[in-house]
């Protein structure tokens, strides 16, 4: 699959903060028509996360790509035995990460040439070992973010295949926690993941918070907004 993981750092100073590295791919069963054509990077930027779509209080900054991104995607298809269609990507568009206090919300969408690619990123959302990967790659990632003194408690995340509930062309949800013992305390954070798909497109919407997760309610309408935009292509 061409999805990336649901990518994490984490630092405690009295607060866990904790940023996701969005950028990932989704599939689903939404066959692109003959004529479809890949989407520009100009018209991804119109599918991902828009500031209007947040709520009040939500502040975006620019997305900045983590250098760790090829490596950890290559760890995690290696993990799966997905195939890698990262050469038949053609557009990537990210969002703002947006916060509110200790929570960030951010997207992602990606074209592709061929309706194969986005088969084969199904496959891997399919894919028994999907979770016990993520949970690998996550646990290596979290042991060389944490500052000195800091421990990792526990760290899990469960991919559904499926919309969860939510549009016809959400993929595949995770979700996520993850328990950090720093000074004495443990510090609760999780993570929300839904992969989204169109006409030869792939998206994500990530969600992350410190102590309790980003309201359901706020990642669902969220996710619906870009789903939406996904489906018209």
């Amino acid at each position: 699959m061409r999805t990336r993981p649901v990518l994490v750092s984490c630092a405690v100073a009295g607060v866990l903060l904790l940023a996701a590295c969005s950028s990932s791919k989704s599939g689903s069963g939404q066959a692109a028509s003959p004529s479809a054509t890949p989407a520009t990077k100009a018209q991804l930027q119109t599918i991902v996360l828009q500031p209007a779509d947040l709520p009040a209080g939500w502040k975006g900054t620019p997305y900045q790509a983590d250098p760790n991104d090829a490596a950890d995607q290559a760890a995690l298809l290696a993990c799966t035995g997905g195939k890698d269609t990262t050469a038949d990507k053609v557009a990537e568009a990210n969002s703002d990460d947006y916060n509110l206090d200790n929570a960030t919300i951010s997207s992602s969408a990606n074209s592709f040439k061929s309706q194969s690619d986005i088969d084969a990123d199904v496959a891997t959302l399919h894919s028994p070992k999907l979770s016990s990967c993520y949970d690998q790659l996550l646990k290596k990632q979290l042991a060389t973010a944490l500052p000195a003194g800091a421990t990792i408690k526990s760290a899990s995340i469960t991919i559904t295949p499926g919309s969860g509930g939510g549009p016809a062309n959400v993929a595949a949800t995770g979700s996520g926690t993850i328990q950090i013992s720093a000074n004495g305390q443990i510090v609760p954070a999780y993570v929300n993941v839904a992969f989204i798909t169109g006409p030869l497109i792939e998206a994500e919407v990530d969600a992350e918070n410190v102590g309790t997760p980003v309201p359901p309610a706020v990642v669902s309408a969220l996710v619906a907004k870009v789903a939406a935009r996904a489906a018209q292509g």
